[in-house]
Order: C-alpha cells, then structure tokens, then sequence
C-alpha cells in the first residue's frame, strides 16, 4: 500500500507554485518531495497512535473484542521515495509489510493456514495445562463430567475443566462438541481501517508551505 502524489495534477499544486516547482533543479525538487513525504508520514503515524481513520473516525474493532491497539508497526517502515523529480510515493519497505498494510486499508479477507498460524505463535505444547480460555469454551458447549454420587453427568465448572484436562485434550473435546472438522486455511475477515492518505487541498497547502519556507530562506 502506498501513498501517490504528483503535484502537477487534481490541483495538488496552485499554478503559480506548480512554475516555481518545475523551475527548480531536480534535486531541490527530489528534497522538497521527500519533506512532503516525511509530513504526510507523521500523519500517518499520528492516525495510528490515535487508532483514527484519514476521516478522523475510530479504527473499527477486532472481530475479538480485544482493546490492544491496531496496525502499531505500520508506520515504523514508511518511507518516501521520489521518482523522476516529479511523484511522491510514501510506502513501505517490505512488500509483504505493504501487502498487510493495504489490506488494513481497504479491507478485505486474510486467509490463514495451519502453518502459519504455527509460525506465529509457536507450536503449542498439548501435554501443557488447559488455558482457561479452552475451560470457559468447553463451558460454554456444555462440556460435563461423572457425578460423584449416583448416575448420570453434571455440567463442569471452569476451575475443574482446568485441574482436569491438558491442552492437546481440551482442544480435541472442544472440536468433537463444536463438530468442528480440522482444517488446513480458514478466512479471516479485516475491516478497513484507512490510516494513509491524504486530500488534494492539504496537499497543496503544505506544500505550498514548503516552497514559501524555501523561498524565505532564498
């Protein structure tokens, strides 16, 4: 995902600042592009830290309910590149960064595998203790146990699900009361979460800014 600008076009740039931009050597041009860049990056940046849209909304929430904040490390790797003197294009450096970037952006579908998953969180340790979040799913399904006296089976309780039952046990219970299948990929649904952009109006006054700042310094 990446920001484009080009100043000479949709009124990014006034005509009187457009002359003064194309009369400029390459190079001041190439810096005065990169300064925009750096601006609109702070932007960028600032939206993140504040979980605001380029529209000044909230961020929409995780599918999780979690509260953690959103895309924290989306605006460590921008950077702005200039390419013939004349277009600003404010990305990142990894494409793959880029690719998840863009995805937070416009919204979409990921779509995740076993495998990954595996790579992000580590192989998990079946013989390990259940993890209460496992206790509560298994609750929740109406997971029970024997009675200690006479016949018959009672809903388990969170604490004793925990005492009870490994992790590898309690994912294997959790998917045969779900009847949950294993599977190989799954979607995840993103929501868009616009963080990069900017209008054509602010464009042209900040850059507008910074030819005055040049000028001033002669």
């Amino acid at each position: 995902m990446s920001l484009v600008i080009t100043p000479n076009s949709k009124q990014a740039l006034s005509a009187k600042h457009q002359l003064q931009l194309l009369a400029l050597p390459p190079a001041k041009r190439v810096r005065i592009l990169k300064t925009l860049g750096r601006y609109e990056r702070k932007l960028a940046r600032q939206r993140i830290r504040t979980q605001t849209t380029v529209d000044g909304k909230k961020f929409a929430a995780r599918e999780n309910g979690k509260k953690t904040k959103m895309l924290k490390r989306m605006g460590k790797t921008l950077e702005p590149y200039v390419k013939a003197s004349n277009r600003l294009e404010l990305k990142h450096k990894a494409n793959l960064t880029g690719r998840i970037a863009a995805l937070h952006q416009e919204g979409g579908v990921e779509r995740m595998t076993a495998s990954r998953m595996a790579r992000i969180h580590g192989k998990p340790d079946y013989k390990s203790p259940c993890t209460r979040s496992q206790a509560k799913a298994l609750s929740a399904e109406g997971y029970k146990v024997r009675k200690a006296k006479g016949n018959g089976y009672r809903r388990a309780s969170i604490k004793e699900i925990m005492a009870s039952l490994n992790h590898g046990k309690a994912g294997l219970i959790l998917r045969e009361l779900r009847d949950d299948k294993r599977r190989n990929s799954w979607p995840i649904p993103v929501k868009a979460r616009p963080f990069l952009g900017d209008s054509s109006a602010n464009v042209q006054a900040q850059l507008a800014t910074i030819l005055n700042q040049l000028n001033k310094r002669g």
